[in-house]
C-alpha cells in the first residue's frame, strides 16, 4: 500500500493539471507559418488570435488520454515529426548549398590568382622581348644560342595574347 504522502502528491498533481487555464497565442510569422506560443508574439506579427484553453476536469483528462490512444494526438505528432524531418532536410540542403558556393568562390579566387600570376609573367617576358637587346637560351646539350628575330616576333605575339587573356 502506498503511503498517504505519496497519495496526497499524486492527487495534488492531478488536480493542479486539471485546473490550469493558460493563454495561448496563435499567429502567422513573416514566412507564413502558423505559430502557437504561450508568450505574446513579436510586434508586427500578422493575425494574432489569443485563445484561452478551457479548464480540464479529471474526467476530461481521462478522455484526453483516450483520444491519444484513439490516434488524434498521435497524428499531430506524426505531422510534427514530418515537419522536423523537413526542417532538417532544409537545413542540410542550405548547408550543402553554402559548401558548394564556398567551393565555387575558392575556385574563382584560385583562377583569378593564376591569371594574375600569368599576367605578371607575360608582362615581364614581353618587356624582355621588346627591349631589343640580344637574348640567349641554353640548349639541352648545354650550349647557348641567341634568339632569332623570327622567334622574338613570335614570342612577342604569344606574350601579348597571354596578356589579353589573363590581364583583365
Amino acid at each position: 500500500m502506498k503511503s498517504p504522502v505519496q497519495l496526497f502528491f499524486a492527487i495534488a498533481v492531478l488536480l493542479a493539471t486539471a485546473t490550469v487555464a493558460a493563454q495561448v497565442y496563435k499567429w502567422v510569422d513573416k514566412d507564413g507559418q502558423v505559430q502557437y506560443t504561450d508568450t505574446p508574439p513579436p510586434p508586427g506579427a500578422a493575425k494574432v488570435e489569443p485563445k484561452k484553453i478551457a479548464k480540464a476536469s479529471p474526467s476530461a483528462t481521462a478522455t484526453t488520454s483516450a483520444a491519444t490512444v484513439a490516434g488524434k494526438p498521435v497524428e499531430a505528432a506524426k505531422t510534427s515529426k514530418d515537419k522536423a524531418k523537413d526542417a532538417a532536410k532544409e537545413v542540410e540542403k542550405r548547408r550543402k548549398e553554402t559548401i558548394d558556393q564556398n567551393l565555387k568562390d575558392d575556385d574563382i579566387a584560385r583562377v583569378a590568382k593564376a591569371n594574375q600570376e600569368r599576367c605578371k609573367g607575360a608582362t615581364a617576358a614581353l618587356l624582355e622581348f621588346e627591349s631589343g637587346r640580344p637574348l640567349n637560351r641554353t640548349k639541352e646539350n648545354g650550349e647557348r644560342e641567341f634568339v632569332s628575330d623570327e622567334e622574338r616576333a613570335a614570342s612577342i605575339v604569344r606574350m601579348r595574347t597571354a596578356m589579353t587573356e589573363s590581364c583583365k
